[in-house]
């Protein structure tokens, strides 16, 4: 995959600007106040239309609270999300509402994001039928088209979350993303809980729908070999902070922070064959 250069691209499509989030936990006692977590500690970026954009780091470095934050799942401390120049956090509800079709996220278990109890035409449509009034016919068609758009069959809308694999259990979840035809769609580790042998085929199926439908990509992982296997940019997290921000393959041939040649240092090398 072409590595263009952080600014390079098209128009900016998300805008983070110096962005916090603080939690308050219960008390531990009568005589101090509340602790506090600091999950994001002025977090800025951008991202252009149809770049894979990566953030790495290790857990609990804010990556997931980030995420949310991206899609309107977490309201802010402090500072701004824009989605093509809409404050998210700034507007009214039904904009809202009318917004959130052009961003959608795939979460980490492909299993757990799924309604057992539902059926897959059921599952995949769903987002539509929060965010627009469509006839059933068109419906059911724009299900099938997500299916085979992410190498399932029309057939499979009729079967159960429990009937596929792993694998295909995470497709699916990437179809319900599509239904919408968003411009962004927001990763959570998405392949973190497939087998390795899987992964592959995940992350080739990604790499292939934007190349078919332009969607852009923020793709959350602590595996750096899937970002700079996707991503065009990567941005390193550490203590909910930003401390590195690149082109993938200038960050991953030339660390410049000592937090990042660490987390490179900590990735197993394969010996080569005698």
């Amino acid at each position: 995959m072409t590595q263009p250069g952080a600014n390079g691209g098209g128009e900016t499509l998300v805008e983070v600007f110096d962005l916090h989030k603080h939690y308050t936990l219960p008390k531990e006692s009568l005589f101090r106040a509340a602790p506090r977590v600091f999950a994001l500690n002025g977090v800025s970026f951008s991202i252009k239309t149809g770049r894979s954009f990566g953030v790495v780091g290790e857990s609990g470095c804010g990556k997931s609270t980030l995420a949310r934050a991206v899609m309107g799942l977490e309201t802010p401390t402090s500072g701004r999300v824009l989605f093509r120049e809409h404050d998210i956090n700034a507007i009214g509800r039904e904009e809202l509402r009318q917004l959130r079709r052009n961003f959608q996220m795939v979460f980490q278990d492909p299993f757990g994001s799924l309604d057992p109890r539902q059926k897959v035409g059921r599952i995949i449509g769903e987002p539509m039928d929060a965010l627009e009034r469509v006839s059933s016919d068109e419906r059911q068609g724009r299900v099938v088209e997500a299916l085979e758009a992410v190498g399932l069959k029309a057939i499979d809308m009729d079967k159960y979350p429990h009937e596929f694999s792993g694998g295909q259990r995470q497709r699916i979840a990437i179809a319900r993303a599509l239904i919408t035809r968003p411009a962004l769609i927001v990763a959570d580790e998405p392949v973190s809980a497939l087998d390795v042998s899987v992964q592959a085929q995940v992350l080739n199926l990604l790499q292939d729908l934007q190349d078919e439908f332009n969607v852009t990509y923020m793709l959350i992982s602590h595996d750096l070999a899937v970002v700079e296997y996707v991503c065009d940019e990567v941005a390193v997290m550490s203590e909910g902070k930003i401390v590195e921000h690149g082109p993938t393959e200038q960050i991953f041939s030339d660390p410049q922070h000592e937090y990042t040649r660490t987390l490179l240092d900590a990735v197993p090398q394969v010996a080569p064959p005698r």
